[in-house]
């Protein structure tokens, strides 16, 4: 797919309005097109089709084409005639008396299948506007009731009781609602039948009392915050489930096996839903925020002011386009509430993966989950939608030889438009689109003021459709992404005018939903200039210019790159204790989904087999317990095998309530085509890393635990050792504090250095580091009531890396290390290394790798939910930074470095009022 600039772009390009508003008219028929195709594409498949007898909204839902397999229980709903009950938290509510009860609840864990120890009724009731639920949770031991009070969602090692409706009875998604004894709140949203967002927060209702039998719970689900179809007689899908933490214990009302991957299409089935009235659901959320900051600087910098002050508004919509499908629009959003990412030091070609923490972003955002990849770590996160591009900080920055800079740290988001939703024939459909500003860095040069456009105005898109067939068992889907940058902005920057990836995708269940089979095909297209585009093709996850690369080659003149990417994975996903699969992934060197996905590597074939055994039957010393190994090959599109990796891990989870887990890995040679960063491919040494981690009962007050890993390379005498206890306290059943300090140390015989330009060809210069590495997390939490929370951050990290030995490679697919490398003879003068690298007498330089990185992060929120759905943040941020060019590792003398440094304080204010119209 292409875009073409017209005249009248060009033509405005040097005027401030002409490349938004061009870029605005480009991205604008992207977004209504996207927005009326989703939301075409809900009505229709909501609306009755002529002689579609099973889609006629005058007929009821028949209860054989949804309900789960097997026997199910169920419940009928009692709508309310007359006053609402009113939520005491007691069940004392005469309207209670009309509702049946769903008991004989059933242990998923320990003793799957057994009946529960303690008994459990549930009650259902409904009107116009909301759901009620009334649980009573019997025990016959109150006073040992687990009722830990903490911020919502914090709902660990706490008796529950939770409430999963599948509200379309897709079998598929349900929303999920928990409360504790004392009313703190859990809510989830249950995609893909057993995952969970639980990013995903509702606006609902709940109370809760203990009493000599045990304890009870009142939900109110406003019915705004669910999605169900527009039929006059509805069923639902169903399930209650509780958690006795003393012993413990989960069991549910319709059974669950906790080795199968099936939750949402367990539930139990919910009759007697009729006549509700599918009207206009709206919801709005403005805010105000109000923030001053105080920062460090140089009363000479034209640009610095030691205190510096500003307001912000903004609002969020959300707004129900019919029964099963919702809007949500965001104007000015402002997220100074989330914390700050962790601090860390990245010694790779490779960018790093950080996990999203914007709530817009958050919230629904399981239909765009969209994974490309295999692996952990980094390697496990490729995806075609990786929202933290929104937003990011800019691409470019000032020359390097301005005297003063004022450059922003994010790009601003002007608006963004999200809809999304389920429709009750299995259609699931989500588009996202955004918008955000052109930002300018200002400086000074030679006394001369100027300013320098360092990210392009930019629209981002993503749409995705995905239909479930056989009551959820099989699936097809495609999704498609768009990135548009202002053409102007985009060619001075290097960056791409437009970016595209689309594709499709497919899941099938077979032999009774125990076996899984699914795959995807995907195409990427970015199109810019030829600076760009070149810039693309010698990024690290692809390196064209690589000498001995045959299946490539390097093209200075294009202006476009395409690419292909492909899955096939079987899966068995139920059935018993064991598990396998079988996984291929392609992916083409000119596949790139950078401008609005993540990926690190392209060029390569993967295939991996995994066999793994969960034991869930409680025996003389382990409640739980599994092995499993898997095999890795990785090789690129011209021939070359990147990689053989064999592991084998364990886990398990004692009588006591305490976790191990364990793991080795071996890792054989093969050929790293990113290691020289557009070298030949280089042949990397056999390694071995294994891991082991241990906690004690997370019930107890008092909690400790302990990771350790390491790797061990003989060959180069290369090694890592990390270390990483924690220390969890509860002074009271409303506070907690945690304190994990983590160190590492690692002595790394080939770790890249420089790239220096010779004649005959660049030299690749390594060095043997000897890096050091020590942080401390400190987190402290309080919850004042289930509503109001205070909490305390902060993170120290030092890392230290000092090289010796320096070397140039010499023969990269050598069988001997040693012959991989010739050492250099090099001498420090003037901040760089010197020396003759090539033997002619002449002297060439590369820069001093040596560091020491010192961060120090900290901050303190209280959070009150005033009303529902309403909050007031009051945050106070601290970031101290600081950088020497010594490599030396000294922990007092980098903490005096480091907390001498002036730090920059910010203290904010945001208040929301939750309106529903």
């Amino acid at each position: 797919m292409n875009r073409s600039t017209t005249s009248e772009t060009t033509s405005n390009a040097g005027s401030p309005a002409g490349p938004r508003a061009a870029l605005i008219r480009r991205a604008a028929p992207l977004l209504a097109f996207g927005l009326l195709l989703g939301t075409g594409l809900a009505l229709w498949t909501a609306t009755p089709a002529a002689g579609a007898v099973s889609l006629v909204q005058t007929q009821e839902q028949p209860d054989t084409l949804a309900a789960p397999p097997g026997s199910a229980p169920s419940l009928e709903a009692v709508r309310i005639q007359g006053r609402p009950p009113v939520l005491h938290g007691d069940l004392s509510d005469p309207a209670w008396e009309a509702a049946p009860v769903a008991t004989d609840f059933v242990q998923a864990m320990p003793h799957e299948g057994e009946p529960a120890s303690e008994r459990t009724e549930a009650r259902v009731l409904y009107d116009d506007d909301a759901l009620y639920v009334g649980i009573r949770a019997y025990d016959r031991s109150p006073d040992s009731i687990a009722a830990p009070l903490a911020r919502r969602g914090q709902t660990q090692n706490s008796d529950m009781l939770h409430v999963i409706v599948d509200s379309h009875l897709d079998r598929r998604t349900a929303f999920h609602f928990g409360v504790n004894p004392v009313g703190v709140k859990l809510d989830l949203y249950r995609y893909d039948d057993y995952m969970e967002d639980s990013n995903w927060e509702a606006v609902w209702d709940v109370a809760t009392q203990i009493d000599s039998l045990g304890w009870t719970a009142e939900f109110r689900i406003p019915l705004s915050q669910l999605r169900y179809s527009s039929a006059p007689v509805q069923t639902w899908g169903i399930n209650f489930a509780r958690d006795i933490a003393r012993v413990p214990e989960l069991s549910t009302w319709a059974p669950l096996r906790v080795t199968d991957q099936a939750i949402v299409s367990r539930s139990g089935i919910l009759h007697g839903i009729r006549d509700l009235d599918a009207g206009s659901r709206i919801e709005i959320l403005p805010y105000s925020a109000g923030e001053l900051a105080r920062t460090p600087g140089d009363a000479s910098d034209p640009f610095w002011s030691a205190t510096d002050g500003s307001a912000r508004i903004g609002a969020d919509l959300r707004m129900g386009v019919t029964s099963d499908l919702t809007l949500d629009l965001t104007v000015n959003p402002d997220f100074g509430q989330v914390e700050a990412d962790p601090a860390q030091v990245n010694l790779t070609a490779f960018e790093t993966f950080f996990p999203e923490q914007r709530p817009f972003f958050q919230e629904g955002s399981s239909i765009f989950n969209f994974g490309i990849g295999l692996g952990d770590g980094d390697g496990g996160h490729p995806r075609l939608f990786y929202s933290r591009r929104i937003g990011r900080a800019p691409q470019g920055s000032a020359p390097s030889g301005a005297d003063w800079v004022d450059a922003p740290s994010r790009t601003r988001i002007l608006s963004a438009g999200k809809l999304s939703g389920r429709t009750s024939e299995g259609w699931s459909v989500g588009v996202l689109s955004a918008l955000t500003d052109s930002e300018e860095a200002r400086a000074v040069m030679d006394g001369e003021r100027m300013s320098i456009e360092v990210e392009p105005m930019t629209n981002y898109s993503v749409a995705r459709l995905q239909r479930d067939f056989r009551d959820g068992e099989s699936s097809i889907g495609g999704i498609a992404t768009a990135t548009l940058r202002d053409r102007s902005g985009a060619e001075d920057l290097r960056l791409h005018q437009s970016a595209y990836t689309g594709g499709l995708d497919f899941r099938h269940r077979f032999r009774e939903g125990t076996m899984e089979v699914k795959g995807f095909l995907l195409g990427s297209r970015v199109q810019g200039s030829e600076e760009a585009i070149l810039r693309t093709q010698r990024s690290p996850a692809r390196s064209y210019e690589r000498p001995d690369a045959d299946h490539v080659e390097l093209d200075p003149d294009a202006t476009s790159l395409t690419g292909l990417s492909g899955a096939v994975e079987l899966w068995k996903v139920g059935g018993g204790p064991w598990r396998f699969a079988s996984l291929t992934h392609v992916r083409s060197p000119g596949f790139e989904v950078n401008d609005l996905g993540f990926m690190q590597n392209a060029d390569y074939v993967q295939q991996a087999v995994w066999v793994g055994y969960m034991n869930t039957d409680p025996g003389d010393h382990f409640r739980r317990w599994g092995l499993n190994t898997n095999l890795f090959s990785d090789w690129s599109l011209g021939g070359e095998h990147r990689g053989l990796n064999a592991n084998l891990n364990g886990h398990a989870n004692t009588l006591g309530n305490r976790n191990l887990n364990a793991g080795v890995n071996w890792s054989g040679s093969g050929l790293s085509t990113a290691l020289l960063r557009g070298g030949p491919a280089f042949r990397t040494e056999q390694s071995v890393n294994g891991w082991a981690s241990a906690s004690t009962d997370s019930r107890q007050d008092l909690q400790f635990s302990m990771n350790v890993n390491g790797n061990v390379r003989p060959e180069s005498d290369s090694w890592r050792m990390g270390i990483s206890p924690s220390l969890r306290w509860r002074p009271s059943t409303r506070s907690s504090v945690r304190i994990g300090p983590s160190f590492s140390h690692q002595v790394e015989d080939r770790q890249w250095v420089d790239r220096v330009p010779v004649e005959g060809g660049p030299e690749y210069i390594f060095g043997r580091m000897e890096q050091s590495t020590l942080g401390m997390n400190l987190r402290a939490e309080m919850a004042v009531t289930p509503t109001l929370s205070v909490q305390l951050y902060a993170q120290p990290f030092v890392s230290s890396g000092e090289f010796t030995e320096f070397r140039r490679v010499v023969d990269p697919r050598a069988d001997r290390y040693e012959d991989r490398f010739e050492g250099v003879d090099a001498e420090f003068r003037n901040g760089r290394y010197r020396a003759d690298l090539t033997g002619d007498g002449q002297e060439e330089s590369f820069r001093s790798p040596h560091f020491s990185s010192m961060q120090f992060r900290s901050n303190a929120v209280l959070r009150w939910e005033y009303r529902p759905g309403s909050t007031l943040y009051l945050v106070w941020s601290q970031t101290r930074n600081q950088f020497d060019p010594n490599g030396e590792f000294q922990v007092g003398r980098r903490m005096d470095d480091l907390f001498s440094t002036p730090s920059e304080n910010v203290l904010m204010l945001k208040m929301s009022y939750w309106l529903n119209p």
